[in-house]
């Protein structure tokens, strides 16, 4: 995971850079505490972006509530982050807006990729979250967005660069 997300969110970075509630039985925390270590493993070899040990607990308990356990089981025992089983990188997506400020890890890419604190905050509080939303899960996923979604996305793109001076 941490190659494919690092990609994804680095690609954001650079162009403008409900999981399910379940429940608590000693299983899911076994597999939450699991998932969460490999996490934490990929997230120290690329530093970019920094969770806090509660944003990455919550990220890692809405995938482990919002996906099969056949498929967690995949992801623990296989660490198949790199290539993930279809959905998960859906899950995440909205695990994500779940559980930080997308926002925020936006301007943090963009700060650590070299841009000024003022500019990475005007880019990325320029668009609302649905469209945020949008692009994240289309980058994560790897689906294109429609021909009248990835219209609104250049259009969207021109004005906060406009408005940013980027």
């Amino acid at each position: 995971m941490s190659k494919r997300l690092a990609i994804a969110l680095a690609c954001l970075s650079a162009l403008f850079v409900s999981a399910c509630g379940g429940g608590t039985d000693s299983s899911d925390d076994a597999r939450v505490d699991a998932l969460a270590a490999l996490l934490e493993e990929d997230w120290e070899e690329d530093a970019r972006v920094n969770w806090s040990d509660g944003e990455r607990q919550c990220l890692v308990g809405e995938m482990v509530a919002g996906l099969d356990d056949n498929v967690v089981d995949e992801l623990i025992t296989g660490n198949t982050f790199n290539d993930p089983p279809l959905g998960v990188m859906l899950v995440m997506a909205d695990a994500m807006f779940n559980c930080v400020s997308v926002t925020q890890m936006m301007v943090d890419l963009m700060v650590a990729d070299g841009a000024t604190q003022e500019e990475a905050e005007c880019f990325a509080n320029g668009f609302d979250e649905e469209f945020t939303r949008m692009m994240v899960t289309s980058d994560l996923t790897g689906e294109e967005p429609s021909p009248e979604e990835e219209e609104a996305v250049m259009a969207g793109f021109f004005e906060v660069m406009m408005t940013c001076g980027g």
